[in-house]
């Protein structure tokens, strides 16, 4: 594995991998059950993915089984040629996770400041790698990435239970962006989050998609289209992939979500989501 040590932002020299590949090789996944069978792609950054499907299908699944939460009934998972496959500390020194904000509930009740956060989640990665820095980098690389996500400086040292959904999004964002993983896994970015809210977060994983794979489950995509590489959907077991334009057909969609897929006009509407 080559490692590269360059600088990210002003205050930021950080550990790096030049180019990275994630293959996932007849991987299938779920708990009591197969929820989704025999998927075979091949990523290289920069790329963003981003995958749509019901309810329960099964994508926050895939994504712990990526990061190693879940093992996968079958099928092995690589970065670089090296299996991370149910392997929570390998899959960590390439990924990063953020669940779902209604899932962050537990921490977000925990008497932790903005700034406390993002130090605390610094260090534990940079011990995690067997790196020191120095209390005056740290510092800086706080202050640089709380601003690059545009969380006020008032806030900084106010618990994060005080942030509204769009700001604490961000924090977690921020706190990615200080790791500064080849890959990042983003489990419904947008959910709760209001519309101005939300077109800040997109313009953020816009800017980190770079030198980076970015995974991003959805309900709805249209907001995600003009920053998104390729789309995966899952339903009845299986999985499509493939360009926006052309995964987002009705013969394709259909497939997945049957009846509940309509073509109104130019657009095509699934429940109360529209494409």
């Amino acid at each position: 594995m080559h490692i590269k040590v360059y600088k990210l932002i002003s205050a930021m020299h950080i550990w790096c991998i030049e180019i990275v590949v994630l293959e996932l090789k007849d991987l299938t996944i779920g708990y009591e059950k197969p929820l989704i069978s025999n998927i075979n792609i091949e990523l290289k950054s920069p790329h963003i993915l981003l995958i749509i499907g019901p309810n329960g299908v099964g994508k926050t699944t895939f994504l712990k089984t990526l990061m190693g939460l879940v093992k996968p009934y079958a099928g092995r998972i690589y970065v670089n040629k090296i299996d991370i496959t149910g392997n929570t500390e390998q899959a960590g020194m390439f990924i990063d996770y953020i669940p779902q904000l209604s899932g962050m509930a537990s921490i977000t009740s925990f008497p932790i400041t903005v700034w406390e956060f993002i130090e605390f989640g610094l260090l534990m990665h940079l011990r995690k790698l067997n790196l020191k820095i120095g209390k005056n980098e740290v510092r800086k690389i706080i202050k640089e990435v709380l601003n690059m996500v545009k969380i006020d400086e008032g806030l900084w040292h106010k618990s994060i239970w005080k942030l509204s959904g769009g700001e604490r999004q961000r924090l977690f964002i921020a706190r990615v962006i200080a790791n500064n993983q080849s890959i990042i896994l983003l489990d419904e970015p947008l959910s709760s989050i209001d519309p101005e809210g939300k077109t800040g977060i997109i313009d953020i994983i816009s800017n980190l998609r770079k030198d980076k794979i970015i995974i991003i489950t959805c309900h709805d995509p249209e907001m995600f289209l003009p920053i998104t590489d390729d789309i995966m959907i899952f339903g009845k077991g299986t999985y499509y992939i493939g360009k926006p334009m052309e995964i987002l057909k009705m013969d394709v969609l259909k497939k997945v979500y049957g009846k509940s897929a309509i073509r109104l006009k130019d657009h095509v509407h699934i429940y109360d989501h529209h494409t």
